[in-house]
């Protein structure tokens, strides 16, 4: 069998200029300050004769620490032509929460009485929505410690609950008060509660504010075969957070329809009515989280600056196929 024949180099004007186009700027992110590897495509070679060879400086696939790194490809051909172009890897740092410190004030709900949708209740702060949020931020914000501090009391009324509201928030110094009471005020003494339980958390609301704490102010959860002073109530919520400048996070929108397997009237409310169910607690921290997220989060830049409150984008390229790194010639 004959070896094949060495191919004829041909005019450039009949194989045209060779060309090359590097593969995309690429980003990636470490989510706990260490190197990442990273994947980028294969450089796109166009014209010239045959045999061309090919090479870049960087590996896709390779480890990059954070900040950029310039890379080059280059080409060559039969013709002695060349081509190179320039890229770029940049790996951005850790994700980072403007805020650290949340502290959630409020009754039982907050303490974390679970429902079971089969009957019977516990207190359970494993599952309350503090514990779960706090599980939830962490592996998010791998290079920061934050802390949810779960403030909730049983059997509390938002109308007796100023004076324990302003020693918490002595004693913690939050950054962020994660607020829910009045469920307690509607139904005691007819329902009579309920003005005084809007004047009691625009209060605590107010006494945040002037601590500079920012206020995240949620609605009441539903509680079924109870309703007629629930819609008011939270609205009253609603409009104390607009006076307030507050967060206003409707859980009770949340919980009504949400996805659990509890009963077919308001499945995350519990069998006693009042208290939802494990999963209940759940939505209501995967809410916040949301919430927190979308609020605080410091967008990464490849530069040292950081700008407050804007999604970051973050795009990983995927693997490509590997080139020589080293340059002929």
């Amino acid at each position: 069998m004959l070896p094949p024949a060495t191919p004829s180099p041909l005019p450039v004007d009949k194989v045209g200029r060779l060309g090359i186009a590097c593969p995309i700027d690429t980003q990636a992110q470490s989510l706990d300050g260490r190197a990442v590897t990273v994947g980028f495509g294969a450089p796109v070679v166009s014209g010239g004769q045959q045999p061309v060879t090919v090479g870049c400086s960087l590996d896709s696939g390779g480890v990059f620490d954070i900040g950029s790194t310039p890379g080059t490809c280059w080409a060559s051909d039969a013709l002695q032509q060349t081509a190179s172009c320039d890229f770029q890897v940049t790996v951005l740092g850790p994700p980072k929460l403007a805020v650290t410190r949340f502290l959630a004030f409020g009754d039982s709900i907050t303490a974390g009485v679970v429902s079971s949708p089969a009957g019977g209740r516990r207190l359970d702060r494993h599952n309350a929505y503090p514990a779960r949020l706090q599980r939830g931020l962490a592996p998010r914000y791998m290079t920061q410690t934050l802390s949810v501090i779960n403030a909730g009391s049983q059997g509390e009324h938002a109308s007796q609950a100023v004076g324990r509201f302003n020693a918490e928030l002595a004693r913690h110094r939050p950054d962020v008060v994660l607020l829910m009471e009045g469920t307690n005020d509607l139904y005691g003494d007819g329902g009579s509660g309920a003005e005084s339980a809007a004047a009691a958390l625009e209060q605590m609301v107010t006494a945040a504010r002037n601590a500079r704490v920012d206020v995240v102010l949620m609605s009441i959860p539903p509680q079924r075969h109870r309703g007629t002073l629930l819609a008011e109530f939270n609205q009253r919520i609603r409009s104390i957070a607009r006076r307030q400048d507050a967060v206003f996070v409707d859980i009770h929108r949340v919980l009504l329809d949400g996805p659990c397997s509890g009963r077919s009237v308001i499945p995350c409310i519990g069998s006693d009515g009042l208290h939802p169910t494990a999963q209940g607690y759940e939505l209501i921290a995967q809410e916040l989280e949301r919430v927190l997220v979308e609020r605080y989060d410091v967008e990464i830049v490849p530069t040292a600056g950081e700008s407050r409150g804007a999604a970051r984008g973050v795009v990983v390229s995927s693997a490509g196929t590997s080139v020589s790194r080293r340059r002929p010639g």
